[in-house]
């Protein structure tokens, strides 16, 4: 359960609340690196304020509790990041698949100081929230990654980026719907395609794909969470 609420609270911090700006001044400045990094023991502390002061893990005989676990998860995400920064200085190109290794290593550093006192099913209001921060902030992350991958001048995080985020939101909001009113996210959808493919939308092709596909995961994950 704490492990989900980490989770949540590192995907707030890494994406909602990295904007732009934040992601810029972390690379050229330590001031903003520590900036994005205080980011996340916050989001932690908020999410398991009530389960602080219990023994998470034992290292070497050595019981640490939440506090404890929360630093140097804290610690560690600072060093990623500062590596990660150090070689994008000195030539590495900032792709998907360094974007995707940084969370890889993240997300290990999370499960190895979760604790599993409290059980492993998530919440599902961390889940849904969880739901929500991937198919708005890391899906435009990821489409931004992956265009500049293909060669595209990504603009999916330029000033358009909340209405398209807000487009995702509501077509998978028409998964909770009980009935078939999915039907009609679909159907959005197909359209936006279809305009793409008539040379009517600025969009490209791997943005309407990767949005279609994150629309249609979320959507179909959150219809069985709460409606099946």
């Amino acid at each position: 359960m704490i492990f989900w609420r980490l989770v949540l609270g590192h995907f707030i911090a890494d994406f909602t609340l990295q904007t732009n700006k934040v992601a810029q001044w972390k690379r050229i400045s330590r001031w903003g690196m520590v900036l994005h990094v205080v980011c996340h023991p916050i989001m932690y502390i908020l999410f398991s304020w009530n389960y602080l002061l219990t023994v998470w893990v034992h290292f070497h005989g050595v019981a640490l509790n939440g506090w404890t676990c929360v630093v140097l998860i804290a610690l560690l995400h600072w060093a990623e990041d500062e590596w990660r920064v150090r070689c994008i200085r000195r030539g590495t190109q900032d792709s998907t698949a360094f974007l995707l290794w940084d969370q890889a290593v993240h997300l290990a550093v999370l499960m190895a100081f979760a604790p599993t006192l409290y059980g492993t099913h998530p919440e599902t209001w961390v889940l849904t929230a969880i739901f929500v921060v991937l198919l708005a902030h890391f899906t435009s992350v990821l489409i931004f990654f992956v265009e500049n991958d293909l060669g595209h001048a990504s603009t999916v995080l330029a000033q358009g980026k909340y209405g398209w985020m807000a487009e995702r939101l509501v077509l998978a909001a028409f998964f909770l719907i009980p009935g078939y009113w999915f039907l009609m996210a679909i159907g959005w959808m197909g359209w936006l395609l279809f305009q793409r493919y008539r040379q009517r939308s600025e969009r490209t092709w791997a943005h309407l794909t990767m949005a279609t596909v994150a629309v249609l995961v979320v959507g179909i994950a959150l219809r069985r969470l709460f409606l099946a």
